[in-house]
């Protein structure tokens, strides 16, 4: 359990700062990502900025307990900021430009489903409502975009709440 934090690599306040490990609820110090697959999100640019984790299957944990939620990001912080990021436009971003349009979908595998499809050109928000950041990001590469969210009452409200940002800009 706790690799990381156990590795010593880094030391215990230097995993805190960078919110790889976070005190538990019996005050020591635990792995952020601990039985998580853990997937990189990177700016445009192919820099990463962020973790993203989604907690492992039951029968393949063996921590005891409740896991957390299903999709861990990491914390926000100058360089990487939910609302104005989206997982996988680094590698979508040539084919986004040149079919002049994007797909938004919800999490990481979708991307990786759609790219497996032979659409690459998905990116998925980081756990957050697609954003007028977004949005502006997006428009810099393509000039349709494509919601493709979950048929969940999650991904109804979020359709709905961007055709009524749409409606009034």
């Amino acid at each position: 359990y706790d690799e990381l934090v156990r590795s010593k690599v880094l030391s215990q306040h230097a995993l805190k700062e960078a919110g790889l490990a976070h005190e538990g609820s019996r005050g020591s110090l635990i792995d952020t990502f601990r039985e998580r697959v853990i997937f990189p999100i990177l700016d445009p640019g192919n820099r990463v900025v962020a973790l993203g984790g989604r907690v492992l299957p039951e029968e393949l944990r063996t921590m005891p307990g409740e896991p957390g939620p299903k999709y861990r990001n990491s914390q926000e912080s100058p360089i990487y900021q939910k609302r104005a990021t989206l997982y996988g436009l680094n590698w979508s971003k040539n084919e986004i430009v040149k079919e002049k349009e994007a797909i938004v979908c919800e999490g990481y595998t979708d991307v990786i489903g759609f790219a497996q499809a032979g659409l690459p050109r998905a990116v998925a928000t980081c756990g957050t409502a697609l954003t007028e950041e977004h949005i502006r990001l997006l428009s810099r590469f393509a000039n349709r975009i494509v919601l493709c969210f979950d048929a969940d009452a999650a991904g109804e409200n979020a359709a709905a709440r961007l055709y009524e940002w749409e409606r009034c800009h």
